[in-house]
């Protein structure tokens, strides 16, 4: 298909915000498109299906050659909670070589690890692997992960990488953080970034940051 006349379907699709059961059979065949980029805006869109049909498209593309692609297809497996998508995710994060795909599946396997009859021994071993990663995000995730466990003790370490050098990194820091906040530790983050807001230097971190103070005022 041309690629103008794919977009223009694609578009009107989002245009909708949500993936009916005649879109299915359209987004399958686009999501076989030359044009990665088509492929990815497929993947993003299916966040808004249902059903096992949108689910085993995005599994599929989750392998697909081009790294957006499978960006978009683990971030939309998120709405998916199932055996499936689970066990999807977790080669994902096992195998994709992609750092940032990588994130992405470690993002949404948290977000369905607790709706699926997960083994907790296996991500518990996961998320611990992902702590020791040099990459700031992940091994940030990965403490996420085992406090999203019931592990609490996690999120000093959690806050420990808001000294990471690289401004990025201590704004995925702080998203984790924004993420875990609850009655028994909120006390404990707004201090932290209380902390970090007398020597940050960076206007992303620290508008990110008076957001959060400024919210709990």
């Amino acid at each position: 298909m041309d690629p103008d006349k794919a977009y223009d379907i694609l578009n009107s699709i989002s245009e909708k915000n949500a993936v009916n059961s005649n879109d299915i059979e359209v987004l399958f065949n686009l999501s076989h498109h030359n044009d990665p980029e088509i492929r990815a805006y497929v993947a993003e869109l299916l966040v808004f299906a249902k059903g096992i049909e949108a689910e085993k498209i995005l599994i599929a593309m989750s392998d697909d050659p081009d790294e957006l692609v499978r960006v978009n297809a683990c971030d939309s497996l998120s709405a998916f909670a199932s055996k499936d998508s689970y066990e999807q995710l977790l080669k994902c994060v096992s195998y994709d070589q992609s750092m940032l795909v990588k994130k992405y599946a470690v993002l949404s396997l948290i977000d369905i690890m607790n709706c699926v009859d997960a083994d907790r021994n296996e991500l518990k071993r996961l998320f611990s692997d992902l702590t020791e990663k040099e990459d700031i995000s992940i091994s940030a995730l990965g403490f996420k992960g085992l406090y999203m466990l019931g592990h609490k003790e996690y999120i000093n370490s959690i806050i420990n990488l808001l000294s990471a050098e690289d401004y990025r990194d201590r704004c995925t820091v702080i998203n984790i953080l924004i993420d875990i906040i609850e009655d028994d530790n909120k006390n404990l983050i707004f201090s932290a970034l209380s902390k970090l807001r007398t020597t940050e230097k960076s206007e992303a971190v620290n508008s990110m940051i008076d957001k959060v103070i400024g919210n709990s005022e």
